[in-house]
């Protein structure tokens, strides 16, 4: 039974992609002498937007002409969106000095802080260090650097270019059931993900390193696998699938899950899994089988780019026998079977009738 839900989870896992990359906030870059910011992120569902984004925090150094040893400006310094829709911060003013080279980098894990920020003094670069994402850090994450130049006076604010630098992936139960046939899906949970990784530059550009699982093999009990529980988008219908049987009532015929964020990685085995339960009831609202189901598959899961798996649901993969007909092998229609004759005499047997 499983081992044919495997493979059928694999088949009707399908996947698609897409990469999002529409600004939702510019930001005015005004002029002063002291180094301020402004941010724009790209739009995402359940992710940090333009209405919920309103706090990050601020990493920077500088070195001048005569002294190239960064000089750290910015620790991890909070800025908070305020009421007018402008950037600030409220722990000390910094200064431009001029022909002084910066580089910036700031991140907000859904609009909080994490421990996991590294700012090397001797190189200024930033890095995340064992950056986790699993059941218990279900937070978006975005990031941003830039480099600057101080002048004199004229000096614009700091601009931050935000990016999304997990990915974000979700679940589609689709039924294939009959009319009248209900089903409902819960217990949905992604297994032996990995969790665990570094957040740093790769030569021009920042990427995730040294991505692994917390329970540091690929092969492990279930009991023991890296997990995240994933609700439904809407908990009123707990993924209810197919026909109430009333005819004023739209059949729902497919139910999808809440967001997640995971880790990006390409993945080399077939071995990261979906769990989940199915319970189905007949027209009659007698059920007919309650059973936990997993797939396994290979994702490719790149930073900033959100994913769609549909799972097709039919009777045969949830392990039920559809009632069918055939016919006898031995029949044969061809044929009759031959009786006796009989001779009938028109004078003894057949009476004419009177005219």
């Amino acid at each position: 039974m499983k081992k044919t839900l495997f493979m059928l989870a694999v088949a009707s896992l399908a996947m698609t992609a897409c990469t999002n990359t529409e600004e939702v906030e510019q930001g005015f870059a005004q002029t002063s002498k002291q180094i301020g910011f402004v941010s724009h992120v790209n739009k995402n569902t359940r992710a940090l937007i333009n209405d919920n984004f309103k706090q990050f925090s601020v990493f920077g150094s500088y070195t001048t002409q005569t002294n190239k040893t960064p000089i750290q400006v910015f620790n991890g310094t909070v800025v908070k969106k305020g009421t007018d829709n402008n950037w600030s911060y409220t722990d000390g003013a910094r200064y431009w000095i001029e022909n002084a080279n910066y580089n910036f980098y700031a991140y907000s894990k859904g609009n909080g802080t994490t421990e996991n920020v590294r700012l090397d003094l001797e190189t200024g670069k930033f890095s995340l260090v064992n950056y986790m994402v699993n059941n218990d850090n279900q937070k978006d994450l975005v990031f941003a650097s830039a480099i600057a130049t101080g002048k004199s006076e004229k000096n614009e604010k700091v601009a931050f270019d935000f990016k999304h630098i997990l990915s974000k992936i979700q679940f589609n139960f689709i039924s294939d059931f009959p009319k009248g046939y209900t089903l409902t899906v819960d217990q949905v949970e992604l297994k032996n993900m990995r969790d665990r990784g570094d957040f740093e530059l790769s030569g021009d550009e920042f990427q995730w390193r040294n991505v692994v699982r917390t329970t540091g093999e690929e092969e492990v009990a279930e009991n023991n696998m890296t997990q995240i529980n994933i609700p439904f988008k809407t908990a009123a219908i707990s993924g209810a699938l197919g026909d109430s049987g009333k005819e004023d009532e739209t059949p729902v015929l497919s139910e999808a899950t809440a967001d997640i964020y995971v880790l990006p990685y390409v993945y080399e085995k077939s071995n990261v899994r979906i769990y989940f339960q199915v319970t189905i009831k007949n027209a009659n609202g007698i059920q007919v089988s309650q059973k936990r189901n997993f797939g396994a598959f290979t994702p490719t899961w790149l930073k900033g780019t959100a994913y769609k798996y549909n799972v097709k649901l039919t009777g045969a993969e949830a392990g039920l026998e559809k009632i069918e007909f055939t016919t006898a092998t031995d029949m044969n229609l061809d044929g009759w079977e031959q009786g006796n004759d009989t001779d009938l005499n028109f004078g003894t047997n057949i009476n004419q009738s009177d005219k």
